[in-house]
């Protein structure tokens, strides 16, 4: 062989690299899914109800942590319990429900973490959550707020977050009051420049 012929890569070393191409770009593309069940839901005032926060991930976990935010003038939460998501194969975990605050419709504080080494779960139950309806219609977005999921390496991973909503009463008859409130608003705005006109009014005729 001339010493200026270049020596073509070997069939494994191309193999090699194309594997570990592929490798990176799966970690790269792998994302987690965290929502919340039913991601609508109605009820009536007064009434107790479940949602269900779920994860799904295609890569390996060990534990999430996170915080709720909601509209306390319609709905209080009352408890929260851990799902069966982290403890997939007899695994021990660590979870807190975190401090409910009914007053300024905030949970702080909610994690679960694997005792061991990070897994591939199936999607499931991350934790339910059981609220009760006040006695006021109205809609209300139920949001997860500062989501971390992480491995056993401590690496956060690229999460993608579903919130939900929740109907509670008749809203239509809330639309149609909030309509009437306008229409009287607007009407008595009108209403307030007649007096204002005929002072200018008179004022002008004075001056004159």
């Amino acid at each position: 062989m001339s010493g200026n012929q270049k020596r073509r890569p070997s069939s494994f070393f191309i193999l090699y690299t194309i594997l570990v191409f592929l490798s990176f770009t799966g970690l790269a593309g792998a994302e987690v899914i965290i929502g919340i069940s039913p991601e609508k839901t109605s009820v009536n005032e007064g009434e107790s109800f479940t949602l269900s926060i779920t994860i799904e991930s295609d890569v390996n976990v060990s534990g999430a942590e996170l915080e709720l935010l909601f509209d306390p003038a319609l709905v209080n939460i009352t408890t929260i319990v851990e799902g069966s998501f982290f403890k997939q194969g007899g695994k021990s975990t660590i979870f807190s429900r975190g401090s409910i605050n009914n007053e300024l419709g905030t949970v702080t504080g909610i994690y679960s973490v694997i005792m061991g080494n990070d897994m591939l779960l199936k999607p499931s139950t991350f934790a339910t959550v059981t609220l009760i309806s006040k006695n006021t219609a109205g809609i209300t977005d139920i949001e997860l707020r500062n989501v971390v999921i992480t491995n056993s390496a401590g690496e956060s991973l690229q999460v993608t977050v579903k919130n939900a909503k929740v109907i509670v009463g008749d809203v239509t008859a809330v639309a149609a009051n909030q309509d009437d409130a306008e229409k009287e608003s607007k009407q008595s705005g009108q209403n307030s420049l007649i007096p204002l006109a005929f002072a200018m009014m008179c004022l002008y005729f004075t001056r004159k």
